[in-house]
């Protein structure tokens, strides 16, 4: 990962996690509004899955050959987001993931 991603991350990373911490009983429905209502699009956003009360997704943030996406885990207050790594190019998979 570049140092353009490291440091995109951090802000990434904290803009989802408050917005995502006013979600209340937050489905993959409601996950994806939040996130397009912070301008991620629809393309960019994989693999919403909700597992009980929680709700997880995948952000692919990739942009002049970067590899930034990050990992988030939708359960109100105490809502999570981490950085992930994909390969630059190519189709979204996550190769590295530091688990929220």
């Amino acid at each position: 990962m570049n140092a353009r991603d490291w440091c995109a991350s951090g802000h990434h990373e904290q803009r989802i996690i408050e917005a995502l911490q006013k979600v209340a009983e937050p489905t993959p429905a409601k996950v994806r509004k939040t996130l397009n209502g912070l301008g991620y699009i629809d393309e960019r956003i994989h693999g919403l899955k909700q597992d009980g009360k929680t709700t997880r997704f995948y952000l692919d943030l990739r942009e002049n050959g970067g590899q930034l996406c990050e990992a988030g885990l939708a359960a109100g207050e105490v809502s999570d987001v981490n950085k992930c790594v994909v390969p630059a190019s190519g189709p979204f998979a996550v190769k590295t993931e530091e688990q929220p």
